[in-house]
C-alpha cells in the first residue's frame, strides 16, 4: 500500500534510518520469541504487576477506585467516575485472560461486570438499551447516553454471553441502539439526550465512531447478523473518507484502527473498502510516528513531542500495534515495530514499581521528580488498562515475528 520510494510519502528516509538504528536493541528483548511461554516475552511482569493495581482497586461492590496517586497520602473520594472507562477497564481485563494469564481477576472482572449493568444499563425502549452517564458523576448537566459508552460496553461485555453470564438480549438492545444512532452517511452522533428523549445531532466526539463500531464487532462476534457489520463497515468508512482530506493533521484515533484490525479478521471487506481502509491507517501512522522521540540519550525516548503522557502514549501503543495487521507494507510494517519497541519501553519506565501503588501509570513521566506537581502522580484506571492493553498487543507482533535481530 505505502510506496516508500514516492515523493509524496510523508516519511522521510533519514527518519527511517534513524529509528531503525536507534531502536534495534530493543529487539534484542524479544529475541526469537515466537512461540516461547508468556513467562519469556518482555513486559509479562509489568502487565501482572498492572493488572494487579486493577485487582487490588476493585471495591466489594464492583465499582472501581477510578483515581489514586503514588503519594499515597494524597486522598480522592473518587466521586467524580465516568460509565464509558468503566466498561473500557473491564475490555482490558477480559483481554489479559484471552491472550493466555490467569483467570486470577476473573471473579473481580464478573463482579465489576455486574455493577456496571445494573448501575448504568437501562432500557430506552423495547428493543433499546443504552449506557447512561450520570450527570453527578461526569459534572455535567443533563442525563445522556453516549454512543461511544454502548460501543464499550458491547466490546467489555460481549464475552459474558459466550460464557453463559448474561442474556444476548441486553447486548442486542446496545446494538439497536447503536444502528438507531448512525446517520445516512454512517456517523454515529455522540449521545442521546435522555431528558428530552432525543438524539443530540450537534455534538461531537472524536473517538465515539471508532469505539460504536468496534463495539458492534464484537456484537457480531456472538450474534452473527449482518446489520451489525455493515453498520461497523460504514462507521469505519465514513470516517476513512470523512478525514482523508485532512492530510497530515489527521487525528489518531487508536479505537477505529482496533475496529479495522477487527473488521479484517471478519474476511468481508471487499477489496475496493480494504484499500480505503488502509489508505486511512497509514495517513494516520505517519505524522504520528514521526513525531516520536528517538534520541536514545533523551530522557523521553520513546515518548513523542509535546506529549510525556503514559496514559494517552498507551492509547497510541495500542493502535500502533492493531495498524501492524492493517497494512500490506513490509517497510511500515518494520516501522510500526521499532516505534512500539521504545514507546512500550518508554511505558515501562514510568510505571510504578514498588509500594502500594505498584503496577500504576501516573499523568506524567516527571512523576518520579521533585519538583513535580501533585497531579503528574495521579494513577487513573482508565489509563491504565490502555497501557496493559498495548503491551499484550506488543506481545502478540513478538510471537508473530520469530526472527527477531540480534
Amino acid at each position: 500500500m505505502l510506496d516508500l520510494s514516492l515523493p509524496a510519502v510523508y516519511v522521510p528516509a533519514i527518519f527511517l534510518t534513524l529509528v531503525f538504528c536507534l531502536a534495534v536493541f530493543i529487539a534484542k528483548e524479544a529475541k526469537k520469541a515466537g512461540g516461547v511461554s508468556l513467562d519469556k516475552l518482555p513486559y509479562y511482569n509489568e502487565i501482572n504487576l498492572s493488572m494487579g493495581y486493577i485487582g487490588r482497586n476493585v471495591l466489594e461492590n464492583g465499582r472501581f477506585k477510578y483515581r489514586k496517586n503514588v503519594d499515597s497520602e494524597v486522598k480522592y473520594n473518587n466521586k467524580i467516575y465516568n460509565s464509558l472507562r468503566h466498561a473500557g477497564i473491564l475490555y482490558s481485563m477480559y483481554m489479559y485472560e484471552k491472550y493466555g494469564y490467569p483467570a486470577t481477576y476473573k471473579k473481580f472482572r464478573y463482579n465489576a461486570s455486574k455493577y456496571f449493568i445494573k448501575k448504568y444499563i437501562k432500557k430506552l425502549d423495547e428493543t433499546r438499551r443504552v449506557v447512561v452517564s450520570l450527570p453527578k458523576e461526569e459534572q455535567i448537566n443533563m442525563s445522556i447516553a453516549k454512543s461511544g459508552a454502548a460501543g464499550m460496553a458491547l466490546a467489555a461485555l460481549s464475552n459474558l454471553c459466550a460464557e453463559k453470564k448474561l442474556p444476548l438480549e441486553l447486548l442486542t438492545g446496545l446494538g439497536e441502539f447503536l444502528v438507531s444512532m448512525q446517520d445516512k452517511d454512517g456517523n454515529f452522533y455522540a449521545y442521546y439526550d435522555l431528558d428530552s428523549d432525543t438524539i443530540n445531532k450537534e455534538a461531537e466526539a472524536l473517538y465515539y465512531t471508532g469505539e460504536a463500531a468496534f463495539g458492534l464487532l464484537h456484537l457480531y462476534d456472538v450474534d452473527p447478523k449482518t446489520k451489525w457489520l455493515h453498520s461497523a463497515k460504514k462507521g469505519l468508512l465514513y470516517l476513512a473518507k470523512f478525514r482523508k482530506p485532512l492530510g497530515m493533521d489527521i487525528p489518531f484515533d487508536h479505537w477505529s484502527i482496533m475496529a479495522i484490525e477487527k473488521l479484517f479478521n471478519t474476511g468481508s471487506v471487499a477489496e475496493d473498502e480494504k484499500r480505503i481502509l488502509m489508505e486511512y491507517v497509514e495517513q494516520m501512522l505517519i505524522p504520528t510516528i514521526s513525531k516520536q522521540i528517538t534520541n536514545k540519550n533523551n530522557s523521553y525516548f520513546g515518548a513523542f513531542q509535546e506529549n510525556i503522557r503514559p496514559g494517552s502514549i498507551g492509547t497510541i501503543m495500542e493502535g500502533l500495534a492493531s495498524s501492524y495487521f492493517c497494512t500490506d507494507s513490509e517497510d511500515l510494517k518494520q516501522l510500526i515495530y521499532k516505534s512500539l519497541s521504545i514507546g512500550c519501553l518508554f511505558l515501562n519506565r514510568v510505571q510504578v514499581k514498588t509500594g502500594e501503588q505498584a503496577g500504576g501509570v501516573p499523568n506524567s513521566a516527571n512523576w518520579v521528580r521533585p519538583e513535580a506537581s501533585p497531579n503528574a502522580g495521579v494513577i487513573r484506571m482508565d489509563n491504565l488498562q490502555h497501557v496493559i492493553l498495548s503491551w499484550l498487543k506488543f506481545q502478540e507482533i513478538i510471537q508473530l515475528r520469530n526472527d527477531l535481530p540480534e
